[in-house]
């Protein structure tokens, strides 16, 4: 059993990745030891082998070739999709985070614009009209590309154990009590105790559908800019 997990930023990724190690007994690829998403390196790596029983989640756009590649191996690929405003508060508020707990900072990268400042803040508004674009292409592409098995976030929020019951009949069928179990055991209180880093990464505004703090000025971004995006990911414009 292998598992790819790949989706935009900020959508679950952790949540689902912890979800479905749980299912199904898996090990966690981190960091180095994660493959390159570019379909040729990735096939050079995976020839010299993509351990059996081992799951990661990747950021990458959707990549025909690379699916191909995946698939191959075999692996099972997964997606899972948020609402877009969601996303994006949860995106501020992990930005915040990430500041705050590392020294270093590469100001050149969009998302820097965002620390230390209010939600309300010109600069918010900025990054969201003019690099949010990036992430809803992502979700897109995975979404529709019929490649990937697609898991909702609000699914997992609303009714865990029957949107995880869809995911898992296609990719392997468990037991009901399986998966409740991994539900409990990956509640956002116990995955931040899973790790080093977890405690900041799942924060209560990521971990959860969090609109507080959107104004009629971020509602007008997302209906002039991205309301087709926003529908074709199954979701209503505001």
């Amino acid at each position: 059993m292998r598992i790819v997990i790949s989706s935009a930023p900020k959508s679950g990724n952790r949540w689902l990745k912890c979800l479905l190690r749980q299912i199904y007994g898996l090990e966690v690829l981190h960091g180095k030891d994660k493959p390159p998403t570019q379909p040729g390196a990735f096939r050079s790596w995976a020839a010299r082998g993509f351990p059996d029983g081992t799951i990661y989640h990747q950021h990458c756009r959707f990549s025909p070739t690379l699916c191909d590649a995946i698939e191959a191996v075999p692996a099972h690929l997964v997606t899972i999709v948020r609402d877009p405003y969601d996303v994006f508060v949860s995106h501020y508020y992990w930005v915040q985070e990430q500041a705050a707990h590392h020294a270093e900072r590469d100001d050149s990268r969009p998302k820097e614009r965002l620390v230390g400042k209010p939600l309300t803040h010109p600069d918010a508004f900025a990054f969201l009209a003019e690099e949010f674009a990036g992430n809803l292409l992502r979700a897109e592409g995975w979404l529709t590309s019929g490649r990937a098995i697609v898991v909702r976030y609000e699914g997992l929020r609303d009714n865990p154990v029957a949107e995880l019951t869809a995911a898992t009949d296609a990719i392997a069928p468990v037991p009901a009590e399986t998966i409740a179990a991994a539900v409990e055991a990956c509640r956002a209180e116990n995955m931040r105790q899973m790790g080093r880093q977890k405690a900041w990464q799942v924060s209560d505004a990521q971990f959860g559908a969090a609109r507080e703090g959107l104004n009629a000025a971020h509602l007008a971004i997302f209906r002039e800019q991205y309301a087709d995006r926003v529908r074709s990911l199954g979701y209503t414009i505001r």
